[in-house]
């Protein structure tokens, strides 16, 4: 069970999590594991949307190390399972440029000794260990020389692509759209849709790249938005008429989010006051285990109307056949 290896492998060693990043794997993104961090106290930080590098950094680190492998590989690409010891091994012996510290000096205290730090004469009887030993320290410079390699390429990139901008709370922005992630009722050219959409309001800054923002109801995604899929919206003072936003209402893309593959059941509660009612229905979800079918909030369903109109259709089919 995967909370066995995650209590194994990750708790046991380091202790509690106080936050955890992670893609929209369903393994994380269903009711145990949401349920099982909030008892732990720990926040899951799902990857933000429309950011190709998650949280700010995680994303970017992958990238990194796709970098790294793909020099590090070899051309058929069927050695790098064996070659992730050496290569975790060289990253977490790095220094980094913002701490002063690699991996090592931070979480133990001391940096580890390191191969080809070490001055000893190859001697001794036993020919399997010596080519061991060479093998190991071979492989560990080339590791090293090509994670040196992949940083410098990903930081030249990124200044290439970085924008100083920063924003305040209260500030009013423009997102970013990708077309793939927008889906309009009826036919429309792709290239024709524009990319921002606002304004929507700042509420704060989320580490060192992203902000966390206003979304309107319509919009089912994740509030933290990366710096670069913002820009600052400028209000036309003299043209009131271009601030209203006339373009058909757009639903974006749930590729990204759990979706909805089928409505089971619906029901009407009680809430906290007496007078109130709550409507919700029970959905299963797709890629996930009947297990985690939940009751769901009515208006948490808004951009799934056609799977509740199918229910209602089926219910109505049912009632008249019987």
């Amino acid at each position: 069970m995967t909370a066995q290896l995650f209590f194994k492998h990750v708790v046991k060693l380091w202790g509690v999590p106080t936050s955890i990043v992670s893609d929209r794997d369903g393994r994380f993104i269903g009711s145990f594991w949401t349920e099982l961090f909030s008892f732990l106290g720990t926040s899951l930080n799902i990857s933000s949307s429309y950011h190709p590098q998650n949280d700010g950094q995680t994303e970017r680190f992958h990238c990194m190390l796709e970098e790294y492998l793909r020099h590090f590989v070899n051309a058929r690409q069927r050695n790098w399972v064996q070659l992730l010891d050496v290569a975790q091994f060289c990253f977490n012996a790095q220094t980094s440029s913002s701490t002063g510290r690699s991996p090592f000096e931070i979480v133990s205290g001391r940096q580890p000794v390191l191969p080809h730090l070490v001055d000893h004469p190859f001697a001794g009887k036993n020919p399997q260990a010596l080519n061991f030993t060479k093998e190991w320290k071979q492989t560990n410079d080339i590791a090293r020389a090509y994670l040196e390699k992949a940083s410098k390429r990903m930081k030249k990139w990124a200044d290439k692509k970085r924008r100083p901008l920063e924003f305040r709370a209260g500030d009013q922005v423009l997102i970013k759209l990708r077309p793939e992630q927008v889906r309009f009722q009826g036919r429309k050219d792709q290239r024709l849709v524009r990319k921002y959409e606002g304004p929507v309001q700042v509420l704060k800054k989320v580490r060192n790249t992203s902000y966390r923002v206003v979304l309107p109801t319509w919009m089912k995604i994740y509030p933290v938005i990366h710096v670069s899929n913002l820009k600052p919206y400028h209000q036309d003072t003299e043209d009131l008429q271009r601030n209203i936003v006339t373009r058909p209402i757009i639903d974006l893309s749930q590729k990204e989010d759990k979706d909805v593959e089928e409505i089971l059941a619906e029901r009407v509660r009680r809430g906290r006051r007496p007078t109130q009612k709550i409507h919700e229905y029970l959905v299963k979800w797709k890629n996930l285990p009947v297990e985690e079918t939940s009751w769901e909030r009515v208006e948490d369903l808004e951009a799934w109307k056609q799977k509740i109109e199918d229910f209602k259709l089926r219910q109505l089919t049912e009632t008249s056949t019987i």
